[in-house]
């Protein structure tokens, strides 16, 4: 067996073993935790691709591990994870590569939840992130308790968006609304999921401070938004609510034929404000 095939064998190992110890004896019975996802961690660092996998079992998912681009993505084909934890630099090639071939590769993979780890300090490098299909960007240094609860934020939003919920919660008015801390969250993923699953609907999102800003989506594009109560521009709304680091957002479904007929592209306008937001930093700088 080659070694990197060799590595990979025996972390699914030791991941098995701990996992198998960790459902064990409640009060002399057995006990089984309930398994939360599926991750797929691609590091080329493979000490730290363990620490990572450690971490997620602990909180409760399961992994599966590479540690180069083309294996990661053939991996994650294959398996179909919950959730895809990427780092940018790689052997062989990038995430970035990564990220474009999960979102561009027919099926149900394209839809997977999908962080980047790395040194996105430079602009272009966030930007880039973005186009090609990241949900969250994180840059080192940054510990594997916070990749963790990016990874459980993720996950747990993809199935909302999906509806998967609990039978006794799973009626048809409720099984697409679904709310969150910005905090957590960052709302830049949250439009971009919408548009990816062509969501209909309205997205309320509200400061720490308390101002309010109204996105209404048709299909997964803008149709209107407002800020203030006031009605603005897509770009102009998005220029303020992505710079809310604290705060709270909530959609909510709406029937396709009471909405105004869409008018702006959420990728591209998001895209577009972080490149002005940092246009103005620099000058400002």
């Amino acid at each position: 067996m080659p070694a990197k095939e060799a590595c990979a064998a025996d972390l699914r190992e030791r991941v098995a073993s701990v996992a198998i110890s960790r459902c064990q004896r409640s009060r002399g019975s057995v006990f089984y935790n309930v398994i939360r996802g599926r991750i797929l961690v691609i590091d080329g660092d493979e000490w730290l691709g363990r620490l990572l996998a450690r971490v997620l079992l602990e909180k409760g998912f399961t992994t599966d591990f590479c540690d180069d681009a083309r294996s990661g993505f053939a991996r994650a084909c294959e398996i179909l994870p919950d959730a895809i934890v990427c780092s940018i630099v790689l052997p062989d090639i990038d995430g970035f590569w990564v990220a474009r071939r999960v979102r561009t590769e027919v099926g149900p993979i394209a839809k997977t939840p999908l962080l980047l780890v790395g040194d996105i300090a430079d602009k272009d490098a966030r930007i880039q992130g973005l186009q090609v299909g990241a949900d969250v960007l994180l840059e080192r240094p940054v510990t594997n308790e916070e990749i963790a609860a990016q990874v459980d934020a993720l996950v747990s939003m993809a199935r909302r968006l999906r509806g998967d919920l609990p039978e006794e919660q799973s009626a048809p008015s409720l099984a697409a609304a679904f709310r969150g801390d910005l905090s957590n969250f960052p709302l830049a993923s949250v439009l971009m999921m919408l548009e990816m699953e062509r969501r209909t609907g309205s997205l309320e999102v509200v400061s720490g401070a308390g101002k309010r800003a109204h996105l209404v989506l048709s299909t997964g594009l803008f149709a209107n938004t407002e800020i203030g109560g006031e009605a603005r521009p897509p770009l102009e709304v998005l220029r303020e609510v992505l710079s809310w680091r604290t705060g709270r957002f909530a959609f909510r479904p709406r029937d396709v034929g009471s909405l105004p007929p869409p008018r702006g592209s959420i990728g591209a306008l998001v895209l577009e404000a972080m490149r002005l937001e940092d246009e103005r930093n620099n000058a400002a700088s």
